[in-house]
């Protein structure tokens, strides 16, 4: 087995562990479960980030400026993302977010499930960093340019689902 396919499995295991510790956003644990999740995703950014910040020192040294400012705009979106974590709208105990605590069973399972897909999406654009890390050597200019745009773009993705969450928390069950 290989690094990055062995960081991948324990990555798979973190979340695992993580979604199986939550509380289920039940009654009066919503803060402590949405404080996990929410840490969770602050950490993984970090990590995401790192990996920009190695690639931006590889690229810069193979002379592709268009890849550097690209690595640039995607680890400011990666920071976007960890603050609107960190500064949720239910970031804080005495929040006046309506729909904390009094979520029916159906909307929990919806935002456990979609925590979890925010999780996972994380975990495949850390796999990407990898993977682009990797193969960095062998790509030509234009190709590094192309991965660095995918990986950009699902990091958006996840920014937008990781949005869509107090949909869920306001009982908006409906896409």
């Amino acid at each position: 087995m290989e690094v990055g396919t062995s960081a991948f499995a324990a990555a798979v295991q973190g979340v695992r562990a993580l979604i199986s510790a939550y509380d289920g956003y039940g009654k009066g644990r919503f803060m402590r479960s949405d404080e996990a999740v929410r840490a969770e995703i602050q950490r993984r950014c970090e990590m995401v980030a790192r990996h920009a910040e190695k690639l931006q020192g590889d690229v810069h040294q193979a002379g592709h400026r268009d890849a550097r400012t690209s690595l640039e705009s995607l680890i400011e979106s990666t920071h976007l993302l960890r603050n609107e974590a960190q500064f949720s709208i239910t970031s804080n105990h005495v929040s006046q977010h309506k729909g904390i605590g009094k979520l029916k069973s159906k909307a929990i399972r919806k935002l456990v499930n979609h925590d979890s897909e925010v999780l996972q999406s994380l975990v495949e654009t850390t796999r990407m960093a990898n993977e682009l890390a990797n193969d960095m050597k062998d790509l030509d200019e234009e190709s590094v340019n192309s991965r660095i745009s995918d990986w950009h773009q699902k990091l958006t993705r996840t920014r937008n689902m990781y949005l869509e969450r107090n949909m869920y928390i306001d009982g908006l069950i409906k896409r």
